[in-house]
């Protein structure tokens, strides 16, 4: 039988020059995800039919370029991240049917496509009740972009190699645990080459250079790479003292870590950024219920002074003072703020301490705004049972259960509210708690029934 030749047309030349937009598209310029952008939106112009999954990906770092240019207001930045998100979750669920019964064969076994409740919801929220605030409208463009990457461009490179072409791909091809065990031996070599730095009282940090080598020749894709490294500095928290207890100082740490994640951050670009929102994150995280007391929590701890020290120290100024990307300000005034409005994002107590430690600069541009926003913030969460609690701390518990005979008094008159009020006559129960008395015990004043 004669085997007929299968033509596929597509908007892009060869898959070389697909592979490198999702290399642009992915990465850390901007000037490069901006290209790539426009190519996938020349791509639109050429064929009209493109992949959803393509299109929706164009279209969310769109939204996230316009957003770190500044040039828009923050009501029409609002409207574009809604459009974007909506299109992409509105446009998914009506072929995520499709998808999963025609699952492409490069997909691992037993592998069905999943999708986040959170950006259905986030959906809803765009379409039918009040429009999102901004910040949890990055979140969503964020968690789409997540999702895009795994169950779209992640597999690109399998679904190449099952195609037949070898043009490059050949290459070896790193797994997610294989990355991570070549990032773990490259920290654990660093953090014993720069103790003997520390001892031998050395002025530079050669140590910190060989790390970064080591970090730059893994021929991995740029977000895994990212991705990995953060889980094990700061999930698995690896820049924290093995021994770290509540209230112990961390200089040691800095001294450790600060040459190699000063380098890092210069080095890459948008880094500093996501170091700070990790840090973030995990000192947000609520705490399963048996666990150590949040407040008295060491990592927790550990993270927040991290971030304080990031933030202010002179060892972080040049990694702080670089331009960020698309903005027309300093880094370190970017920073600040964009830490801030993490943290009152999930207002829990770490993240509102270091809030307040952030804002004990009083050079801090909009101080006493944010001022208000953390005491607003402290306002909301407390519980408002104040006056319950001390009804209930007056109460002296009985020292008979039961009840009790109360005499006829004379109307009162409260001067505070000024009503008028009269005491109800005959047997009232006292409000309290039972006497707590011993298994078996009868209380004073009971006899047995007499049968």
């Amino acid at each position: 039988m004669d085997v007929q030749t299968r033509f596929v047309v597509t908007a892009w030349r060869d898959r070389e020059e697909l592979l490198r937009v999702r290399r642009e598209i992915f990465g850390e310029d901007l000037a490069a995800r901006e290209r790539a952008v426009n190519k996938i939106f020349a791509w639109r112009v050429r064929k009209h039919e493109l992949p959803l999954l393509l299109e929706s990906t164009a279209d969310i770092v769109d939204a996230v370029i316009q957003d770190e240019l500044g040039l828009l207001p923050h009501h029409a930045l609002r409207l574009v991240y809604a459009t974007t998100i909506s299109r992409f979750i509105t446009g998914l669920a009506d072929t995520q049917t499709d998808l999963s019964r025609l699952r492409p064969s490069f997909f691992p076994p037993q592998t069905t496509l999943q999708f986040p409740l959170a950006l259905r919801e986030t959906r809803h929220c765009i379409v039918h009740r009040h429009l999102p605030s901004l910040a949890e409208l990055k979140r969503a463009a964020k968690e789409s972009l997540d999702w895009l990457w795994e169950w779209y461009w992640s597999h690109l490179d399998a679904a190449f190699a099952n195609a037949g072409e070898d043009g490059g791909l050949g290459k070896e091809r790193l797994s997610e645990r294989e990355v991570k065990e070549r990032l773990q031996g490259a920290l654990k070599a660093y953090v014993r080459a720069r103790k003997n730095e520390v001892k031998s009282k050395a002025k530079e940090s050669k140590a910190a250079g060989s790390a970064m080598a080591s970090y730059d020749m893994l021929d991995v894709q740029v977000r895994m790479k990212h991705k990995i490294l953060l889980e094990l500095l700061v999930d698995e928290q690896a820049i924290l003292p093995a021994d770290k207890r509540f209230g112990t100082s961390m200089s040691g740490a800095f001294l450790i870590w600060t040459p190699f994640l000063t380098s890092l951050c210069k080095g890459v670009s948008g880094l500093l950024q996501l170091l700070l929102e990790r840090m973030v994150y995990n000192m947000s995280v609520p705490t399963m219920k048996g666990m150590v007391d949040v407040e008295q929590d060491p990592a927790r701890q550990g993270m927040h002074d991290w971030v304080v020290h990031m933030l202010s120290s002179p060892e972080w100024e040049e990694a702080r003072g670089q331009r960020i990307v698309g903005s027309m300000r300093r880094g370190q005034e970017w920073l600040v703020e964009y830490t801030l409005s993490q943290a009152f994002l999930t207002p829990m107590f770490w993240t509102l301490k270091l809030a307040e430690s952030l804002l004990k600069d009083e050079k801090l541009t909009g101080r006493e705004s944010w001022i208000k926003i953390l005491e607003a913030a402290k306002s909301e969460g407390a519980i408002d049972i104040d006056e319950e609690e001390q009804n209930v701390a007056d109460l002296e518990p009985p020292e008979e259960m039961g009840i009790e005979l109360t005499q006829a008094a004379l109307p009162i008159t409260s001067s505070k509210m000024e009503v008028t009020t009269v005491k109800l006559r005959g047997p009232q129960k006292k409000v309290g708690l039972w006497k707590p008395q011993p298994i078996g015990m009868v209380p004073v004043g009971w006899d047995d029934d007499k049968k």
